[in-house]
């Protein structure tokens, strides 16, 4: 039986949790559990006596491609210390001791970044590494990469990493969706202003009058300048979270086409309104708690600005496609 769409994300954020819990060794154990499902070459790297692992964690022989795995408790404040792991273990432990054993060809610095991003100093320092020794790839491998790796597991795989799925049925009162993650990440952020005096939005308006909005048209149009948010929360999650909170607005906008549709005999003069507020009213929906209700709303907004920009939700103009 195939994991539904709600049953893949709980099993995410279930993932996440294990990401944000796991350190040192921890850390370790899981990437090496989730790559030995996923590569049929991987290895991992038992350390030998006062020898240690020679700077490899594990690696794939046949494509010489390895791995070192660096798992603080506070990755924020590990910058330095990762940069001078890097430095000192390529050069002086891998590269000298396992180049005889598999060419290396590519270094994946595994990093548990607990989705905060990399910096520019470590991933610079890999970029050095990569033309210095004429490597196909020196890159940084993050906490969304190995979910990634993790959401492309055959389910019984994923079960067996996160212990089980419990059904969204038996959790009614647990907002877990990719929709609360996003409102849970915006609510906390700091505006910068600076950001939002320097977007432009071509062709936004035209949009607008193309699918009849109107009374709700300035609530794109306020909240066009603040979905930088968005793309902040996108570039420090995996591509699985990216594609689902996609194709969910897209979801959405296709029922709110089914709630009002073209072949309708009613006035179609305030469809495009009336969609716009089943999509909203679908993304936040009011539980009771005015000021919650409020900043839900707020992201909301964002959100469908977003995506109103990219064309996933509400049409394109004819003479606006390339």
């Amino acid at each position: 039986m195939n994991m539904t769409p709600q049953e893949k994300q709980l099993a995410r954020v279930i993932f996440k949790l294990k990401i944000h819990e796991a350190d040192g060794f921890a850390y370790e154990n899981l990437f090496a559990k989730i790559m030995n499902y996923a590569r049929a070459d991987f290895r991992k790297i038992r350390p030998y006596g006062n020898q240690g692992d020679r700077g490899n964690d594990a690696y794939e022989p046949q494509a010489g491609r390895y791995y070192q795995v660096f798992a603080p408790e506070d990755p924020g404040s590990k910058t330095q210390e990762a940069i001078t792991k890097v430095e000192k273990d390529f050069a002086t432990k891998l590269l000298p001791y396992w180049n005889s054993v598999a060419p290396v060809r590519e270094y994946f610095f595994v990093f548990n970044d607990k989705y905060r991003g990399a910096t520019y100093p470590l991933e610079n320092t890999l970029a050095a590494i990569r033309v210095t020794h004429n490597l196909n790839r020196a890159q940084v491998f993050l906490a969304p990469h190995l979910e990634d790796v993790f959401m492309g597991l055959d389910e019984d795989k994923i079960f067996m990493i996160v212990g089980g799925v419990p059904t969204p049925e038996s959790l009614p009162n647990l907002d877990y969706g990719i929709i609360a993650e996003v409102i849970d990440y915006v609510r906390t952020q700091h505006v910068n202003h600076a950001l939002i005096s320097n977007l432009t939005a071509p062709d936004f308006d035209k949009k607008i009058q193309f699918n009849g909005l109107k009374q709700t048209a300035c609530y794109l149009q306020s909240k066009q300048f603040e979905t930088y948010q968005i793309d902040e929360y996108l570039s420090r999650n995996s591509d699985f979270a990216k594609a689902n909170l996609r194709d969910h607005l897209a979801t959405l906008y296709s029922e709110s086409l089914n709630c009002y549709p073209e072949s309708s005999p009613f006035p179609q003069d305030d469809f495009g309104d009336l969609r716009f507020v089943t999509i909203m009213e679908k993304i936040a929906p009011l539980r009771g708690n005015p000021d919650y209700d409020r900043l839900r709303r707020d992201v909301a907004l964002i959100l469908m600005a977003k995506y109103f920009e990219t064309c996933d939700i509400f049409e394109e103009p004819p003479h606006a496609a390339t």
